[in-house]
């Protein structure tokens, strides 16, 4: 046979059948190309050398191997197995990443393994559950906000799963606006305990992962009061269930909040609590305190938003993890282009790859550009946490106002870019991108959410303008701005300037960073005169403003949309930027060579470019660019993608991302996407019959009227 497959097909065929039938299939077989080959032919096009590219990415030929090594012991587990993981139901997702979960940590503690050892095996196993919050929220709370006597008593408890805890902000009414948060800790004098309690319907607790139907323990985000006195937020660890039968204990309302767009191996949970009380020694008080008589020691001032730092921690890891995600998508979509084959020019002739189509390259391989600048930029706001973590430990934190900025901006530039280039692969692979098979429905519906927690998108974009605006008023005042806002120094004269650049071949790094800057510097600008404006007629503005600024009330909702558009401008520089000094630090190290360095400063232009051309009116509107120049921008860019096209798979395949973790058949590392297909579609639970489950009961009534069986 020409195929093999394990449906039930085959038959004896006599030799006048399939004589007749050979030459039509000789005919079919002059025009095809195996996708193997086609794998294969793309690989031998690279002008780099993709391996090295995948060292310097991933940390090492070691880290590499060390991956390697983990996925063949990973694929030996039960819990580990992914072949029925497209087909499993919500109950059999929560069950199995539970297992998983359990699996790995057990693993660890068996061998002896190394923490590094378990963060990579969380990510190639990729299956999120209960316990995602108890590992990225409550431990680092604790770590955090926790004095030592306090870690010394939790950590041993979280470390050992002899509890399991979430991070309980979000409430049923609200979620980014912390201060309005309803839940209430009221410190009792008397017995030196706090009462928490839900006092309206819209205090629920909900969202929390793990919550639901995992969780023990919470770290709950609560308003302090003492003697009627509201103190705002502060972190309380809670015990929410039984450690005996798992039962919610006297005074607590605890659920799941049922079924979401997508992440349905995680319990996302609700929880009211009816006047309960815990011991004074629940709330985390590194910073903050309440003494036993009830004398609230406020966190030192230049400490105030110490509370924060797990918050930004979290909105960092996003930022690395987009990285990760987006590579995963752009590695599907990009393969199979490269083997999916469709019109053939003439009769007779190979069908065109889609991948040589210029509307599917000019939808790809920006996107490859931007899995690039999002890893770039993942590794340098993490790179900023650690040495921040490390200031903090010493009780400094004149950093943390440019990474709150920073990591709110590129969480949300970030997600958006991710989540929206997920779904952009998913439709470049037609059909077969609506298989659940193909991976790319499912990495978009468990990434999705990113857009939305641990800050809203459009929210966390007015902090950064905020910061911001505040940065170009104080140079207005004489003052330094610093760190990524440190081009706003130069708006004065940046607000005049004209791009010299003539010709698509003067786009070169210095051009393209000249132009991103000057639109986030004249964004800039005209929000801070906007929201100005806007602030005289504020009633009591001479009292809150700052620089004639009111950040609230009607002057800041009716300019939020100018703040949004300079914040994705903003951040658009600095993955550019970044990148480009990341490529340069690459290339220093001896970690790529010349031809690396080559492909990725291509890489760097392409991304600024679609984004230039993507934004275009924002150059044209006060004169930066002439027409010319605009047109100069789309041929720069249309001839970058025939330059990209050979590197294309080499590319994806620098990510170096296993078949184990892609868990796709259309994006195999070997090309063989049909086999894969009909080889996955074979563990549907509809195939465990030939007839079908509604056979009997459904079908079968109504077709065999007539039948005695």
């Amino acid at each position: 046979n020409l195929f093999q497959t394990p449906m039930s097909m085959s038959q004896r065929v006599d030799s006048r059948t399939r004589d007749l039938v050979d030459k039509s299939t000789r005919q079919i077989l002059k025009a095809s190309i195996s996708p193997q080959d086609d794998i294969i032919a793309e690989r031998s096009r690279a002008t780099f050398d993709a391996l090295q590219m995948c060292y310097a990415l991933n940390g090492g030929k070691d880290k590499i191997q060390r991956r390697a090594q983990l996925v063949e012991a990973l694929k030996r587990t039960s819990w580990g197995n992914k072949e029925r993981r497209h087909f499993m139901t919500r109950e059999e997702e929560y069950v199995e990443a539970l297992r998983a979960s359990f699996g790995i940590w057990e693993k660890m503690k068996q061998e002896k393994m190394s923490l590094e050892d378990g963060v990579t095996m969380r990510s190639l196993v990729d299956f999120p559950g209960g316990l995602e919050l108890h590992i990225g929220m409550f431990i680092p709370s604790i770590l955090s906000q926790g004095t030592p006597e306090q870690q010394q008593h939790w950590l041993p408890l979280c470390y050992d799963l002899s509890i399991i805890g979430t991070y309980a902000q979000t409430e049923l009414g609200h979620g980014t606006f912390v201060r309005g948060l309803e839940t209430t800790a009221t410190y009792d004098k008397t017995t030196q305990e706090f009462v928490l309690h839900s006092p309206t319907l819209t205090s629920t607790k909900w969202w929390p992962g793990g919550l639901g139907k995992t969780a023990t323990h919470a770290v709950v985000m609560a308003r302090l009061f003492i003697d009627g006195k509201d103190y705002g937020p502060h972190a309380f660890v809670v015990q929410v269930r039984s450690l005996q039968d798992h039962l919610p204990l006297p005074g607590i309302c605890v659920g799941d909040i049922g079924p979401k767009f997508g992440y349905g191996g995680v319990d996302n949970g609700y929880l009211a609590m009816d006047h309960l009380r815990i011991s004074r020694e629940s709330m985390l008080m590194r910073y903050s305190k309440v003494l036993p008589d009830g004398t609230y020691v406020p966190p030192p001032p230049s400490n105030a938003k110490a509370s924060y730092a797990t918050m930004v921690y979290v909105r960092a890891d996003i930022v690395k993890n987009a990285g990760s995600v987006l590579a995963k998508a752009v590695t599907i979509a990009t393969r199979y282009a490269a083997v999916r084959r469709q019109t053939a020019p003439s009769p007779g002739q190979p069908e065109t790859q889609v991948l040589d189509y210029q509307n599917t390259s000019h939808t790809l391989l920006p996107l490859v550009a931007a899995a690039y600048a999002v890893h770039f930029m993942g590794e340098t706001i993490m790179g900023m946490y650690k040495r921040f973590d490390k200031d903090r430990e010493r009780g400094e934190f004149s950093s943390l106002p440019e990474l709150h900025a920073l990591s709110s901006g590129c969480k949300a530039l970030c997600t958006w870019i991710t989540a929206d280039g997920i779904e952009s692969c998913r439709r470049t692979c037609g059909g077969h991108g609506y298989s659940k098979l193909s991976g790319l429905p499912t990495l978009f519906q468990n990434y999705v959410q990113n857009v939305t927690w641990e800050g809203d998108n459009n929210v966390l974009c007015l902090q950064t303008a905020r910061y911001l605006l505040k940065a170009l008023v104080g140079v207005q005042r004489g003052q330094q701005a610093t760190g990524s806002a440190s081009y706003l120094n130069h708006a004065a004269a940046e607000l005049h300037a004209k791009s010299a650049v003539q010709g698509a071949s003067g786009w070169n790094a210095h051009a393209l960073q000249s132009a991103m800057r000057h639109c986030a510097t004249r964004l800039a600008a005209s929000a801070t005169a906007m929201l100005q404006s806007a602030s005289r007629s504020a009633a009591g503005a001479s009292s809150r403003a700052a620089g004639g600024l009111v950040f609230e009330g009607p002057a800041w909702n009716n300019s939020t949309v100018a703040m949004i558009k300079l914040t994705r401008a903003h951040c658009m520089a600095e993955l550019h930027s970044n990148m480009l000094s990341s490529i340069t630090a690459l290339h220093s190290s001896g970690k790529v060579g010349g031809r690396e360095l080559a492909v990725l400063q291509q890489l760097a232009s392409l991304f600024a470019l679609t984004h230039i051309e993507a934004h275009m009116g924002d150059y044209l509107e006060d004169g930066y660019f002439t027409g010319a120049q605009a047109a100069s921008i789309r041929q720069r860019q249309n001839a970058l993608l025939l330059e990209l096209r050979p590197n294309a798979v080499a590319l994806v395949d620098a990510f170096g991302i296993e078949d184990y973790v892609l868990n796709s058949a259309l994006g195999r590392q070997d090309g063989d996407v049909y086999t894969a297909l009909l080889d996955m579609a074979q563990g549907s639970p509809l195939n465990s019959s030939q007839e079908g489950p509604a056979w009997h009961t459904v079908l079968k009534p109504v077709m065999v009227k007539h039948s005695k069986m």
